[in-house]
Protein backbone atom coordinates (compact mmCIF):
# COMPACT_ATOMS: atom_id res chain seq x y z
CA UNK A 1 0.00 0.00 0.00
CA UNK A 2 2.60 2.92 0.53
CA UNK A 3 4.00 2.26 -3.17
CA UNK A 4 1.10 3.71 -4.24
CA UNK A 5 1.00 7.02 -2.41
CA UNK A 6 3.24 9.06 -4.78
CA UNK A 7 1.04 7.85 -7.41
CA UNK A 8 -2.24 9.54 -5.19
CA UNK A 9 -0.32 12.22 -3.92
CA UNK A 10 0.48 12.78 -7.90
CA UNK A 11 -3.12 12.71 -9.49
CA UNK A 12 -4.41 15.19 -6.46
CA UNK A 13 -1.52 17.36 -7.18
CA UNK A 14 -2.41 17.13 -10.49
CA UNK A 15 -6.46 17.65 -10.19
CA UNK A 16 -5.39 20.81 -8.29
CA UNK A 17 -3.68 22.43 -10.86
CA UNK A 18 -6.45 21.64 -13.35
CA UNK A 19 -9.06 22.77 -10.75
CA UNK A 20 -6.81 26.15 -10.93
CA UNK A 21 -6.79 26.47 -14.21
CA UNK A 22 -10.35 26.44 -14.87
CA UNK A 23 -10.53 29.16 -12.08
CA UNK A 24 -8.49 31.50 -13.89
CA UNK A 25 -10.53 30.83 -16.86
CA UNK A 26 -14.42 31.75 -15.23
CA UNK A 27 -15.29 35.02 -15.02
CA UNK A 28 -15.54 36.40 -11.54
CA UNK A 29 -18.85 36.53 -9.65
CA UNK A 30 -19.36 39.99 -9.67
CA UNK A 31 -17.89 40.46 -13.48
CA UNK A 32 -19.96 43.11 -15.85
CA UNK A 33 -21.67 41.26 -18.26
CA UNK A 34 -19.91 41.33 -22.22
CA UNK A 35 -22.10 42.90 -25.09
CA UNK A 36 -21.98 41.85 -28.45
CA UNK A 37 -22.82 44.66 -30.46
CA UNK A 38 -23.69 45.02 -34.35
CA UNK A 39 -22.11 47.99 -35.74
CA UNK A 40 -22.18 49.38 -38.90
CA UNK A 41 -18.76 47.61 -39.95
CA UNK A 42 -19.59 44.16 -38.28
CA UNK A 43 -20.11 42.63 -34.90
CA UNK A 44 -17.68 42.76 -32.09
CA UNK A 45 -17.20 42.78 -27.88
CA UNK A 46 -17.78 45.18 -25.81
CA UNK A 47 -17.24 45.69 -21.85
CA UNK A 48 -14.64 43.95 -19.35
CA UNK A 49 -13.92 40.89 -21.23
CA UNK A 50 -11.88 37.60 -20.55
CA UNK A 51 -9.92 35.63 -23.39
CA UNK A 52 -13.02 33.17 -23.34
CA UNK A 53 -15.01 35.85 -24.19
CA UNK A 54 -12.97 36.30 -27.38
CA UNK A 55 -12.84 32.50 -27.46
CA UNK A 56 -16.66 32.10 -27.41
CA UNK A 57 -17.57 34.97 -29.84
CA UNK A 58 -14.17 35.13 -32.27
CA UNK A 59 -12.58 32.02 -32.58
CA UNK A 60 -10.13 33.15 -35.20
CA UNK A 61 -9.13 36.33 -33.67
CA UNK A 62 -5.90 34.77 -32.14
CA UNK A 63 -4.35 33.72 -34.33
CA UNK A 64 -1.25 35.69 -34.12
CA UNK A 65 -0.57 33.72 -30.45
CA UNK A 66 0.17 30.74 -31.97
CA UNK A 67 2.76 31.97 -34.18
CA UNK A 68 4.36 34.60 -31.81
CA UNK A 69 7.90 33.87 -30.17
CA UNK A 70 8.74 36.27 -27.35
CA UNK A 71 12.23 36.42 -26.61
CA UNK A 72 13.70 34.91 -23.90
CA UNK A 73 16.04 37.47 -21.94
CA UNK A 74 12.73 39.75 -22.02
CA UNK A 75 11.02 37.52 -20.57
CA UNK A 76 13.38 36.55 -17.74
CA UNK A 77 12.59 39.61 -16.71
CA UNK A 78 8.85 39.86 -16.92
CA UNK A 79 9.04 36.04 -14.81
CA UNK A 80 11.32 37.63 -11.97
CA UNK A 81 8.57 40.72 -11.22
CA UNK A 82 8.14 40.19 -7.74
CA UNK A 83 5.57 43.03 -6.99
CA UNK A 84 1.78 42.78 -8.26
CA UNK A 85 0.97 44.72 -11.80
CA UNK A 86 -1.95 45.05 -12.78
CA UNK A 87 -1.96 45.78 -16.65
CA UNK A 88 -5.16 47.29 -18.17
CA UNK A 89 -6.18 46.60 -21.68
CA UNK A 90 -8.09 48.85 -24.03
CA UNK A 91 -8.58 47.14 -27.35
CA UNK A 92 -11.49 46.98 -29.69
CA UNK A 93 -12.02 43.38 -31.00
CA UNK A 94 -12.79 45.07 -34.58
CA UNK A 95 -9.19 46.25 -34.75
CA UNK A 96 -6.80 44.74 -36.52
CA UNK A 97 -4.06 46.05 -34.25
CA UNK A 98 -5.55 44.45 -31.19
CA UNK A 99 -5.74 41.61 -33.01
CA UNK A 100 -2.69 41.15 -33.59
CA UNK A 101 -1.35 42.46 -30.53
CA UNK A 102 -3.35 41.37 -27.80
CA UNK A 103 -2.79 37.33 -28.20
CA UNK A 104 0.94 37.94 -28.65
CA UNK A 105 0.76 39.63 -25.43
CA UNK A 106 -1.56 36.93 -24.04
CA UNK A 107 1.18 34.36 -25.17
CA UNK A 108 3.91 36.65 -23.31
CA UNK A 109 1.98 36.01 -19.97
CA UNK A 110 1.65 32.81 -20.29
CA UNK A 111 5.24 32.18 -20.67
CA UNK A 112 6.49 34.22 -18.33
CA UNK A 113 3.88 32.83 -15.72
CA UNK A 114 4.32 35.38 -13.57
CA UNK A 115 1.06 35.30 -11.62
CA UNK A 116 2.29 39.34 -10.17
CA UNK A 117 1.50 39.71 -13.71
CA UNK A 118 -2.38 40.21 -14.15
CA UNK A 119 -3.75 41.48 -16.94
CA UNK A 120 -7.76 43.25 -17.24
CA UNK A 121 -9.25 43.80 -21.17
CA UNK A 122 -11.93 46.21 -21.61
CA UNK A 123 -13.13 46.08 -24.90
CA UNK A 124 -14.72 48.90 -27.08
CA UNK A 125 -16.37 50.73 -30.00
CA UNK A 126 -14.75 52.77 -32.40
CA UNK A 127 -14.02 56.31 -31.29
CA UNK A 128 -17.17 58.96 -31.26
CA UNK A 129 -19.14 55.49 -31.69
CA UNK A 130 -22.14 56.72 -29.41
CA UNK A 131 -24.57 53.59 -30.38
CA UNK A 132 -21.50 51.32 -28.72
CA UNK A 133 -21.19 54.05 -26.11
CA UNK A 134 -24.96 53.23 -25.23
CA UNK A 135 -24.35 49.46 -24.86
CA UNK A 136 -21.36 49.86 -22.83
CA UNK A 137 -23.51 52.49 -20.21
CA UNK A 138 -26.27 49.37 -20.44
CA UNK A 139 -23.52 47.31 -19.16
CA UNK A 140 -23.40 49.29 -16.13
CA UNK A 141 -19.95 51.49 -17.05
CA UNK A 142 -20.54 55.25 -15.78
CA UNK A 143 -17.98 55.86 -18.21
CA UNK A 144 -16.23 54.77 -21.70
CA UNK A 145 -12.96 52.78 -20.44
CA UNK A 146 -11.38 55.04 -23.55
CA UNK A 147 -12.26 57.93 -21.26
CA UNK A 148 -11.21 55.98 -17.60
CA UNK A 149 -7.70 55.08 -19.16
CA UNK A 150 -7.23 58.20 -21.26
CA UNK A 151 -6.69 56.25 -24.54
CA UNK A 152 -6.78 57.28 -28.04
CA UNK A 153 -5.40 54.15 -29.79
CA UNK A 154 -5.75 50.85 -29.12
CA UNK A 155 -4.67 48.76 -27.91
CA UNK A 156 -3.32 50.66 -25.22
CA UNK A 157 -1.46 48.64 -22.25
CA UNK A 158 -1.49 50.54 -19.06
CA UNK A 159 1.00 49.22 -16.60
CA UNK A 160 0.04 49.81 -13.13
CA UNK A 161 2.01 49.08 -9.08
CA UNK A 162 0.13 50.26 -6.27
CA UNK A 163 -2.48 52.57 -8.26
CA UNK A 164 0.73 54.38 -9.90
CA UNK A 165 1.11 54.30 -13.40
CA UNK A 166 4.36 53.01 -14.70
CA UNK A 167 4.00 53.57 -18.13
CA UNK A 168 2.14 52.62 -21.55
CA UNK A 169 2.32 50.34 -24.92
CA UNK A 170 0.16 52.06 -27.09
CA UNK A 171 -1.32 50.51 -30.35
CA UNK A 172 1.72 49.03 -31.69
CA UNK A 173 5.15 48.43 -29.45
CA UNK A 174 8.62 50.27 -30.09
CA UNK A 175 10.61 47.03 -30.00
CA UNK A 176 8.77 44.11 -29.09
CA UNK A 177 5.56 43.74 -26.63
CA UNK A 178 8.05 41.59 -24.09
CA UNK A 179 11.02 44.22 -24.65
CA UNK A 180 8.50 47.52 -23.92
CA UNK A 181 7.20 45.66 -21.24
CA UNK A 182 10.26 44.70 -19.62
CA UNK A 183 11.81 48.36 -20.23
CA UNK A 184 8.63 49.42 -18.13
CA UNK A 185 9.00 47.48 -15.29
CA UNK A 186 12.40 47.88 -14.93
CA UNK A 187 12.28 51.26 -14.29
CA UNK A 188 9.97 50.38 -11.50
CA UNK A 189 11.62 50.37 -7.55
CA UNK A 190 12.64 46.93 -7.03
CA UNK A 191 12.28 45.68 -10.79
CA UNK A 192 14.59 43.53 -11.96
CA UNK A 193 17.25 45.04 -14.82
CA UNK A 194 16.91 45.36 -18.66
CA UNK A 195 19.26 46.31 -20.96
Amino acid sequence: MPRHRPVILLVILATAVVARAADDQAPPADRVDVGWFEGERGGHLLGEILRTDIAAHLPDWDGDYADYEPADVPLGVLAAVEEPVEIICVLGTWCHDSEREVPRFWKILDRAANPNLELTMFAVGRTGDTAADSVLTGLGFDENPRATWGVEFVPTFVFMRGGRELGRIIETPAASLEEDAAALLSRAPDAPAWH
